[in-house]
């Protein structure tokens, strides 16, 4: 997650998924807050009335969302601290300490920081949202900034292993080696060779403007009805997510 995409499509859809996914529930959100970069315009088709054609689609799936949404641009600024001025849905926790480019301890301290902050809300859904999503093949290849973009497969395991945690919600971004089915296949089979039948795995795709999916790792007495939640939400006339 970087400030700058505060309030587009991908935030609207991730509040979406766990509304219908996870009504009621007490929620932590766990921003993997990366320094803000300038190479691309990601993050640009925001959910604001003066972006026209996005909002009139997220407006007619969930209108008070993107009330809230339009609220949040109307701020000189993006940060993700306005979800707590115009909070998208009640009962969502923001963890929103930056990841740091200071060393292997700094992030240790950070996960610490992370779960204590899950712990004293006593949430029982957890979602990741790291820049790009899971960590890949050679990270420890990677310059030490780059690695702040993934979410490593050690705290993902630390995350799961809190004992009040229900479900693990974690943001996955497509690259472009190979087809979006084939990515999401691969996700789900990793999990699941990783978990051995300790977790249940869904995989779950935000369709509109900009794809990307989601992994849901569920604890087997807490599997939900996730395709019923999610039937008839539209983004005109596209579902606005699929379910693998």
């Amino acid at each position: 997650m970087q400030n700058r995409y505060t309030g587009d499509i991908g935030d609207f859809g991730k509040f979406l998924l766990l509304k219908h996914l996870f009504a009621g529930e007490t929620i932590a959100l766990i921003w993997y807050l990366y320094p803000d970069e300038i190479h691309n315009t990601d993050g640009s088709h925001t959910v604001e009335k003066r972006n026209a054609n996005v909002y009139r689609h997220c407006h007619a799936v969930d209108a008070a969302m993107s009330e809230c949404f339009n609220a949040i641009h109307q701020h000189g600024q993006r940060h993700v601290g306005l979800f707590e001025t115009h909070p998208p849905l009640a009962k969502v926790h923001y963890f929103k300490e930056a990841i740091t480019r200071e060393g292997v301890q700094d992030r240790k301290g950070w996960l610490l920081r992370a779960l204590d902050f899950i712990r004293t809300h006593q949430a029982r859904i957890v979602c990741l949202d790291p820049d790009n999503g899971v960590e890949i093949g050679g990270m420890q290849r990677l310059p030490l900034p780059k690695r702040g973009k993934y979410a490593s497969y050690a705290e993902i395991e630390a995350f799961v292993a809190l004992e009040g945690v229900a479900h693990l919600l974690i943001y996955q971004h497509f690259h472009r080696q190979c087809s979006h089915a084939l990515q999401m296949q691969a996700a789900k089979e990793r999990f699941e060779s990783l978990y051995e039948g300790r977790l249940h795995v869904t995989i779950i795709r935000h369709n509109p403007v900009q794809a990307r999916f989601y992994i849901m790792l569920s604890k087997p007495s807490f599997r939900p009805n996730t395709g019923l939640a999610l039937e008839g939400l539209r983004y005109g006339d596209k579902a606005f997510f699929g379910v693998v």
